[in-house]
């Protein structure tokens, strides 16, 4: 075929289909990519040809494997298939090909989000060098301030109390002598949070700092100035308390609520018990954190000698082999 079939496509595109500038170059951009991750970038003509009607089913999912391995988001990779199947379509138009080989190539869902958590060995331990640095501090206010920081943290961690549910928090509604809480929730849903004998005594040495600070005030959680604590202040406390834990992007208290659930689930809490703690509505709310004990659980395995064993050819034809088998 004298003519590059790109080229084809291209006029195609552009006058039968009246696609815009914009969205033609992004189709050509996605397929000349596509051509170049299959190590084709650099044919043209009837040797192009060739290699675009010899690709099956079997070579369209390969195809699938290598644009998700390749660093592409969900998104990119579903505007790429859409590039790609366009081609196909234009191929089929003028009998190059009998059907289109990506068609019934199944596009990824959306990626679903994963919530942030922090390892619950790496939070206890920091948690507990907050305490340390707390009771080494120079003044007594250092030591009294940083302790309460450090309790904060904990507290939260130990809890997976909302932000917004630990503001609202009523002296009232603890009862350190039958270890739980009452938080109102969402929607006004009132919900009950145990308490092991490790934060009852905390709280007991909390509540003895604040009886000086302040009376009259029946709300739990106060700021360093003896005043109502404010989503702001919990905010600020917790970022500076996490900063030094550099391979965590994100430190803001709705972390440790995440913390809390995985590290429940990763111990072998139930889902349901889980989703009652946290004040869920759905369960599907909770199903979230099973992604990422799934997670944790697929790096334990990988320290099996045999979970990346064999030569470097076998791994590989293992993978694609794998891959392919859907």
């Amino acid at each position: 075929m004298s003519e590059n079939i790109l080229k084809r496509y291209e006029r195609y595109l552009r006058y039968e289909r009246g696609m815009s500038e914009l969205t033609l170059t992004a189709y050509l951009s996605d397929i000349v990519l596509w051509l170049e991750l299959e190590g084709k970038g650099q044919i043209e003509g009837d040797t192009l040809v060739d290699f675009l009607t010899s690709i099956d089913q079997r070579k369209a999912r390969k195809s699938l494997i290598k644009l998700m391995s390749n660093g592409n988001t969900t998104r990119s990779v579903k505007r790429r298939l859409s590039a790609i199947r366009s081609l196909y379509n234009y191929l089929m138009k003028i009998e190059l090909v009998e059907r289109n080989p990506f068609k019934a190539v199944q596009i990824p869902k959306d990626g679903q989000y994963l919530p942030t958590f922090v390892n619950a060995d790496v939070l206890t331990h920091r948690i507990e060098q907050l305490y340390r640095e707390a009771a080494e501090a120079e003044t007594l206010e250092q030591q009294r301030l940083g302790w309460y920081h450090a309790f904060i943290v904990d507290l939260l961690f130990q809890t997976g109390m909302r932000e917004s549910e630990l503001i609202g928090l009523s002296l009232k509604n603890i009862d350190t002598s039958e270890g739980r809480l009452k938080v109102l929730g969402k929607r006004n849903k009132e919900r009950i949070i145990p308490l092991g004998s490790l934060i009852c005594e905390k709280i007991k040495l909390y509540l003895g700092y604040r009886s000086p600070m302040v009376d009259g005030c029946e709300q739990f959680l106060l700021d360093d100035k003896g005043r109502a604590a404010t989503s702001s202040y919990i905010y600020k406390v917790v970022t500076k308390a996490l900063a030094p834990l550099p391979q965590y992007s994100r430190k803001s208290p709705h972390v440790l609520r995440h913390s809390f659930a995985t590290a429940m689930l990763n111990n072998g809490a139930d889902l349901m018990s889980v989703k009652e703690l946290l004040g869920h509505e759905s369960i599907s709310s909770t199903a979230v954190y099973t992604h990422t004990t799934f997670e944790e659980l697929r790096k334990m395995y990988n320290a099996h000698p045999r979970s990346r064993g064999g030569t470097r050819k076998e791994r590989r034809t293992d993978h694609e082999d794998e891959g392919t088998s859907s």
